[in-house]
């Protein structure tokens, strides 16, 4: 039997679904990217700040973390603001980052990532030319775990590469990204200068990403490296104060991160997050310095076609 558990996670009820998933877990990505709105109504955003997910999440892992998120920093602000400031800035992504594999045969999902390396790079492109068409839409913030990272950067090449929304700030927690991707010469280097800001939030005691990682991305397809360093791990990528920096997360393990844990790590990743995007009324409004969106009809939903 499957991981995945068909119960709703309660109290998640997000305006906006980007989704890439085809089935609630495992499987091929979709063709484009299809939104989903809460209430099926449409809004402008000017600003949205996409959530991408880590590996081997199904889609109610996926919407747990994304939940867990809320809470944390809906918490750490005024009463009611996280509702009348952020929430319709958010924009949730789904991608099949996982794998479905019958019986006890599922608890072996881990040998996927090699593959699952493969999907971040598909998937990415059809997230930027969702973004790319949405009306209206001048910047975009990106808050990622994990391979979602690898996701994250993939989008901002695209979009660096072919026009679309700016890209303000940053977020790579726990990012499963070979550091010599992101230091001179490396293949997403240039990513670093696409950004208004980005912030790396590490931790050396991630064991994940210290014994895991380097035999996966050695096995995946591409220039992948052989038994890379990860930048989760040490947070080893070149820094500009005020422009790249990063935040070292003491403990934290894999999965303390987005919040919908406990314990020391999960409070000072939720603290690091809060301050970086400033969820906290005006400092919500600061993100890229404009006003909140007005609530008006965008065209009706539909999939986006993938351009070249």
């Amino acid at each position: 039997m499957a991981r995945f558990d068909p119960q709703p996670v309660p109290g998640y009820d997000p305006v906006l679904r980007i989704q890439l998933r085809q089935a609630p877990e495992g499987g091929a990505p979709l063709d484009a990217a299809r939104e989903g709105w809460k209430g099926n109504q449409p809004i402008v955003q000017r600003e949205l700040l996409v959530l991408i997910h880590g590996y081997n999440n199904h889609l109610r892992e996926a919407e747990g973390a994304y939940r867990g998120l809320r809470k944390r920093q809906a918490g750490l602000i005024a009463s009611g603001l996280w509702e009348a400031l952020v929430e319709e800035r958010l924009g949730d992504v789904f991608w099949p980052g996982d794998a479905r594999w019958p019986g006890l045969v599922d608890k072996l999902d881990f040998l996927f990532y090699a593959d699952a390396v493969s999907v971040a790079k598909d998937v990415a492109p059809k997230i930027a030319n969702y973004l790319r068409s949405r009306t209206g839409l001048l910047t975009v913030h990106l808050l990622a775990h994990s391979l979602g990272c690898r996701v994250a950067l993939e989008v901002i090449s695209e979009l660096a590469r072919h026009g679309g929304p700016k890209v303000g700030k940053v977020c790579l927690m726990a990012a499963a990204v070979p550091t010599f991707k992101l230091c001179p010469g490396g293949a997403l280097f240039h990513t670093l200068a696409g950004v208004d800001q980005l912030r790396v939030l590490f931790s050396p005691n991630d064991t994940v990403l210290a014994a895991a990682f380097p035999a996966g991305q050695t096995l995946a397809r591409g220039d992948e490296g052989f038994f890379p360093a990860a930048v989760g791990h040490a947070g080893d990528i070149p820094l500009t104060p005020g422009k790249v920096d990063r935040d070292h997360i003491p403990g934290a393990g894999h999965g303390d991160y987005w919040g919908h844990g406990q314990g020391h790590p999960t409070d000072t990743s939720a603290q690091a997050i809060a301050d970086f995007f400033r969820f906290d009324g005006a400092g919500t409004r600061a993100l890229g310095q404009r006003p909140l969106p007005s609530r008006r009809p965008s065209p009706p939903s539909r999939p986006v076609a993938q351009r070249n």
